[in-house]
């Protein structure tokens, strides 16, 4: 009867250690799960934070770059080409892993993008005021043949070269393109224009808030593309 007895409190015993060691192993698991999210969570975070940081660093290069393909066309004005250049450096400072190496991609990049939307964009140019009153009609091609003030043409500066593994992405259109009108144009008025939230609220009729809402959404939307 002793050893009997003893029998169902060994089963007990070994029951017990078994839920333990099952629970221990749930923790393990949970905790390595709930780990890697919050190490994802933090990788992800940082690559923001870089790309910001990024985006600050070489906004005047972005700026600069612009300004001198205005100032030696026809075909695009200094605002038009300070956007396209703001937001191409925006999206390709998400695409930069070597931040030693992101001045010479990125200016790679801003030059492509004003380059292509020369290209696909600025093929009539307006005529000037007193050439129109000559007779002359308000349009007119430029030839991407045309010399540059640095001697070059405007065609052999359409194709910029790019970094290995690292692309430029899409154009700067298509990718806004994707998102609502609503989200594109915020994107557009704060990130192009620096425009502060209540400045754009105040565009659309709506409340700061919802800018900001809409504007995480959209911003959101775009990193996902570009991940």
């Amino acid at each position: 009867m002793a050893a009997g007895s003893g029998v169902p409190g060994e089963i007990g015993g070994a029951w017990w250690a078994g839920l333990l060691l099952g629970l221990a192993q749930l923790g393990l698991f949970l905790r390595r799960g709930l780990g890697s999210r919050v190490l994802r969570d933090q990788v992800m975070a940082h690559t923001q934070s870089q790309a910001d940081a990024l985006f600050q660093q070489f906004l005047p290069l972005a700026d600069s770059i612009a300004r001198g393909i205005a100032a030696g066309s026809r075909v695009i004005e200094l605002e038009d080409a300070r956007q396209v250049a703001r937001m191409q450096l925006w999206l390709s400072c998400r695409q930069v892993s070597e931040p030693a190496s992101a001045a010479g991609y990125l200016r790679r990049c801003i030059k492509g993008a004003l380059l292509h939307h020369l290209r696909d964009h600025g093929r009539l140019v307006r005529v000037p005021r007193r050439q129109h009153e000559k007779g002359i009609h308000p349009w007119a091609h430029q030839s991407l043949h045309a010399p540059m003030p640095s001697g070059d043409h405007w065609i052999d500066q359409l194709e910029a070269p790019e970094q290995p593994g690292q692309p430029c992405g899409e154009g700067i259109e298509a990718l806004l393109d994707r998102l609502p009108a609503g989200q594109a144009a915020i994107i557009r008025l704060s990130v192009l224009e620096g425009q502060s939230l209540r400045q754009i609220g105040a565009k659309l009729g709506i409340s700061a808030m919802s800018v900001q809402r809409r504007r995480q959404k959209g911003l959101a939307a775009l990193r996902a593309v570009l991940a």
